[in-house]
Formats: C-alpha cells, sequence, structure tokens
C-alpha cells in the first residue's frame, strides 16, 4: 500500500503526519532512533511484529521522505543498512514527548524496560547517549 501524496500543504502537523503520522513509520523511526535497529531482519524482530510487505513500504517511503539513508549490502541484501540522516535525528525530542504521553496515560506501560526508566530519570543522558550511536558511526 502506497500513501497517497496529498497536494502541498502549509500546515506543519499535516506536513509531518504525511511523512510519519501512518501506524508504522513511527514505530520504525523509533526502532532506529531509540533501539538503533539497522538491519531488515532486526525491525522483524519487534514486538510489535510488523509484517514484511508493510515494513518495505514503510522503509522505502521513509528513505523517499529523507529520514533514513538505505545503504546496499555489498555481497548480499541481508547486509543492506538503514541509518537515520539528520531530519530523522531531529525528531528524538519528538518521540520523547510522545513517549512521555503515552507514559502518562498508558497503564500497561513496561517500566521494566530500561529505555522507560532512563527517560524518567535523566532523558538529557539518555539523549546523549543516543545522539552519539549516530554521530561516532558517522565520523568513523
Amino acid at each position: 500500500m502506497i500513501m497517497k501524496k496529498r497536494t502541498s500543504t502549509v500546515c506543519p502537523i499535516v506536513y509531518a503526519l504525511d511523512i510519519w503520522g501512518d501506524p508504522w513509520s513511527l514505530v520504525v523511526l523509533r526502532d532506529v532512533l531509540i533501539h538503533n535497529k539497522r538491519y531488515y531482519r532486526e525491525f522483524l524482530a519487534s514486538r510489535e511484529r510488523i509484517a514484511t510487505n508493510i515494513l518495505s513500504t514503510r522503509l522505502q517511503s521513509l528513505v523517499e521522505a529523507g529520514l533514513l539513508v538505505k545503504i546496499e549490502g555489498e555481497s548480499n541484501r541481508a547486509q543492506t543498512m538503514y541509518r537515520p540522516t539528520q531530519k530523522a535525528i531531529d525528531l528524538i525530542p519528538v518521540i520523547f514527548a510522545i513517549m512521555h504521553w503515552g507514559l502518562k496515560y498508558n497503564p500497561n506501560t513496561d517500566m521494566s524496560i530500561p529505555i522507560m526508566q532512563e527517560l524518567t530519570t535523566n532523558e538529557k543522558e539518555l539523549e546523549q547517549r543516543l545522539l552519539r550511536n549516530f554521530y561516532d558511526v558517522r565520523s568513523q
């Protein structure tokens, strides 16, 4: 399923939702930005169990929207890697805000997940640690 493109909008919320407002794109971005996933098989292993056809479509649309870069594997497709662009990295505070909202209102949040504990006790250090995942890789 390819998402229909609206005509150009002047509304920043509509613009953002057109890129990552479907039920799966933000989950993929969470996996890239928060869990540092890079490979197709890692996305498939997510707890939410995204279908392969949907994952393919979402990865492609996030690449087309300039949020991910696809780095082809040299010898096989299993080595193909997805990395966030600065445009995606700039969403970390947005994802944190959504996570805080979910923590406040979702009584089923699993607080045993280390990232949830870190978000509530030391958000700045968490953000710095996540950013190092991307900037350290780029400088190599």
